[in-house]
């Protein structure tokens, strides 16, 4: 009865997810396929060892984004253009809506803090709208990489390769013409990231966010001048 009550304590019970993560990396992954195999481990790793944890700690981190006060500033949609996955360095290229309508170049870091979460200490990403005005911002938070959901009886084989939700903050370094008046203002955020598994060459993934304002109705006005 003691041995049946230690095997069921929480230590126990990690140690034996930890035993199991080990062994599905021993045995799951295909040789000659090295980066592939970096990305499987990363996944493999993400249904076991503190998942729901990190889940709940993003969760409290982005509490309160888009209610009471806080309003969305703007949407982006990009494509993953560019990922490195020995050094964690990507670009990303889209298009924002919202307040704040045009293209979006971005340059990210990824830097791993466990085997399922990343912060993103100084990235940058620099907005252009119609009028050819401007805004730099920088942008840093964390995020977690999930496990994600496949079809063992798909003919095709799983879609998504590696990714997660991110909570950031974009504050903004500079800005031109219309903008300017948001020099030095944060603006909290939340994005999605969804690297898959048959990318190409040019296109790794997708990423969607919606960055929030707590005094959008001020900014409206500075805008219509």
């Amino acid at each position: 009865m003691a041995s049946e009550a230690l095997i069921l304590t929480p230590e126990n019970k990690k140690r034996n997810v930890h035993m199991r993560t080990r062994s599905l990396i021993n045995t799951a992954l295909p040789k000659g396929r090295f980066m592939n195999g970096r990305r499987s481990i990363l996944t493999g790793l993400l249904g076991f060892a503190g998942l729901s944890t990190a889940r709940n700690a993003s969760a409290n981190e982005g509490e309160g984004l888009g209610q009471g006060d806080s309003q969305l500033l703007f949407s982006y949609r990009t494509l993953v253009i560019n990922f490195n996955l020995s050094n964690g360095i990507g670009s990303d290229i889209g298009t924002t809506d919202g307040v704040l309508k045009g293209t979006l170049l971005q340059n990210f870091q990824f830097l791993f803090t466990s085997a399922t979460t990343v912060q993103t200490p100084s990235d940058r990403a620099l907005f252009t709208d119609l009028d050819g005005d401007q805004i730099i911002f920088k942008y840093a938070g964390t995020g977690t990489f999930i496990a994600p959901l496949s079809d063992p009886n798909s003919p095709l084989g799983n879609l998504m390769n590696v990714g997660g939700p991110f909570h950031v903050t974009y504050t903004v370094l500079n800005a031109s013409g219309k903008y300017t008046f948001l020099i030095g203002q944060a603006f909290p955020g939340r994005i999605v990231a969804s690297n898959a598994v048959s990318s190409s060459p040019g296109v790794l993934g997708s990423v969607y966010a919606e960055i929030y304002s707590n005094d959008l109705k001020s900014i409206q006005r500075q805008l219509r001048g």
